[in-house]
């Protein structure tokens, strides 16, 4: 065999698209003809106006017709601003040919740079970007959650130091992902994750666990495939990556209030986007398809101010709420969606950190004998709100069947992340699956390397994720602490005469204190919340997730047993609160 004929066109991996991302050439390589059966989108190449609306040819800087999809080649021809004519359905095209996006409008001028003294009084040295220090300041979060980080509570090395109740982080798995990772690194780490690894959009090896993940416990609608999903450090960098691909500068994001306070973070400070709370009905009616009409009135409302709403979140199961959302609302907002020609993402981070909703959930830890299953306990645990819902994903909706409308599926995308569900937020590893849009995946592979996870972080969870018995054990286990711990909070609230909202999933409750306290401004629950905080416990006001309405906290129950009753101990003071049963015989 010779050196050419070794490297033949269906063996050299110089020609294979990059892990995760679509080729831009799926034509026969001898004909430049568009397939019919060729998704357009799929093809990123600059269209030349003809008798034959269907020729086109692809420019590289080498040229070279007979190996234009080498690897050398992608260099010259990948660009996402190059895309054939697509045609309306059912209408041919005719007159000139559109074969680029419109070009982007000139950079905004710069602000005045001043003298160097007037530089240095403002930035302390040259000045910096105005893309960088004009949005919102985070100065004061940071400072106020470095002092957080820095002075965290321990029973033996800090027993003054603040309990934290208000940070999502879920400690009740730790003896199981400790084992884990010590034995993933052990037995899976190769010297290949050592290098960049075999993609630089991720890897090969974490693309194939995450889909079997979604396709065995997501329900999609149609099959999850690896090339489907771009990975990333965490879910607050994919959507950051996510927002910025998808929207430009001053463009609006309607979500319902209140909402994940991260979203600010992760959305404005580099995206420079707009999020528009809606406050929809209060109680039940908050996850009810009826809540759409207030996303209606909102969109009409910013429209008029000149506002241009190009996106909606779903964050399901519902943060700080706690609650998932029944199917026909997630359809209500793909209807929304549809008409009002917008991208839909769905934050789906605790899609697996559901609670027992039917009263008894069996304990099964994939280390047991079969001896030992059978003689596991059955535990009464979530029997508070037995009618909620059970978790759906957007991937399992066929809207087009299910609602009898057309759905361009390629606005549909959906972020997950280890962090929540796999108790790891320190791992960060974050994943978007967009099945539809090939083009999204392209253009954000042009930052993806920025976002590329560790091969540390890569192997722990694929090794987890590929072992079927060793997975189905984790979420069961997790969903068992979860509910007991619900339980355990939940009650200790109520036992107090403090109103709790019901919640099926997540690490956190949500509860009124401003009903129990008798307070109904915003000022009193900051000055709440000051008050725990210099007494040793935080938990995060409704205001900080944009609630409208003073005296709901979100309140984080995922934390080690000692941590939680001393914190709850230091509310319980701090507040002057009692156990109903005790003020009775008074």
């Amino acid at each position: 065999m010779t050196f050419s004929q070794d490297l033949s066109i269906d063996t050299r991996y110089s020609l294979q698209a990059p892990c995760g991302l679509p080729s831009p050439l799926r034509s026969s390589l001898s004909s430049h003809t568009r397939s019919s059966s060729t998704p357009p989108s799929t093809r990123l190449s600059t269209a030349q106006h003809s008798e034959d609306h269907d020729e086109y040819r692809e420019p590289t800087s080498l040229d070279d017709i007979e190996e234009p999809d080498t690897l050398m080649s992608c260099f010259g021809t990948l660009s996402i601003s190059s895309l054939p004519p697509i045609s309306p359905k059912g209408v041919n095209a005719s007159g000139p040919i559109i074969t680029r996006f419109p070009k982007p409008p000139p950079p905004r001028p710069s602000s005045i740079l001043g003298t160097r003294e007037e530089q240095r009084k403002i930035y302390l040295g040259p000045k910096l970007s105005d893309r960088a220090t004009g949005g919102p300041d985070a100065g004061p979060l940071i400072d106020r959650f470095s002092c957080l980080f820095q002075d965290q509570y321990d029973c033996v090395s800090n027993p003054k130091g603040i309990v934290s109740l208000g940070v999502a982080e879920n400690f009740l798995m730790q003896e199981e992902c400790l084992e884990l990772i010590s034995t993933a690194l052990k037995d899976n780490f190769t010297p290949l994750d050592l290098s960049y690894g075999d993609s630089l959009w991720g890897s090969r090896r974490i693309n194939r666990a995450l889909a079997g993940l979604y396709n065995d416990y997501f329900d999609p609608a149609e099959e999850v495939k690896p090339e489907q999903i771009i990975t990333g450090v965490g879910c607050s960098a994919v959507l950051d990556q996510l927002f910025y691909t998808l929207m430009d500068e001053g463009e609006g994001i309607l979500l319902a209030a209140p909402y994940y306070t991260g979203f600010d973070r992760d959305l404005i400070g580099r995206g420079r986007v707009r999020l528009i709370p809606v406050h929809v009905p209060i109680g039940e009616a908050a996850f009810g398809p009826e809540s759409l009409k207030m996303f209606e009135e909102k969109l009409e409302e910013v429209e008029k101010e000149g506002i241009r709403i190009r996106a909606v979140i779903v964050c399901n199961p519902q943060n700080p709420l706690g609650r998932t959302y029944p199917r026909s609302t997630l359809l209500a907002y793909a209807k929304f969606c549809e008409e009002k020609d917008l991208h839909l993402v769905s934050d789906e981070i605790y899609a697996l950190s559901i609670y027992d909703n039917e009263g008894k959930f069996n304990y099964i830890s994939y280390k047991q004998s079969e001896a030992d299953r059978l003689k596991a306990h059955l535990f009464e645990l979530n029997s508070d709100f037995p009618q909620a819902d059970p978790f759906t994903s957007m991937l399992s909706l066929n809207v087009e069947k299910e609602l009898g409308i057309e759905f361009d599926k390629a606005r549909l995308h959906v972020v997950y992340g280890m962090s929540k569900d796999f108790c790891s937020n320190g791992l960060r590893v974050g994943s978007l699956i967009s099945q539809h849009n090939p083009l999204l995946l392209r253009a954000m592979a042009n930052t993806s390397m920025l976002m590329k996870i560790s091969s540390p972080a890569d192997v722990i969870w694929s090794t987890l994720l590929l072992d079927s018995k060793r997975l189905k054990s984790f979420i069961n286990t997790n969903k068992l602490k979860l509910t007991e711990s619900h339980k355990f909070t939940r009650n200790w609230f109520i036992e107090r005469g403090i109103e709790v909202s019901n919640s099926n999933a997540g690490n956190f409750i949500w509860v009124n204190l401003g009903k129990k306290l008798k307070f109904e401004n915003s000022i009193i629950e900051k000055k709440i919340f000051q008050k725990l905080l210099d007494g040793g416990v935080y938990i995060a006001p409704g205001s900080a997730y944009h609630y409208h309405i003073a005296g709901w906290f979100r309140v984080t129950f995922t934390v080690p047993r000692g941590n939680l009753i001393v914190g709850l101990g230091r509310i319980e003071r701090l507040l002057n609160l009692r156990p109903l049963s005790e003020l009775k015989f008074e």
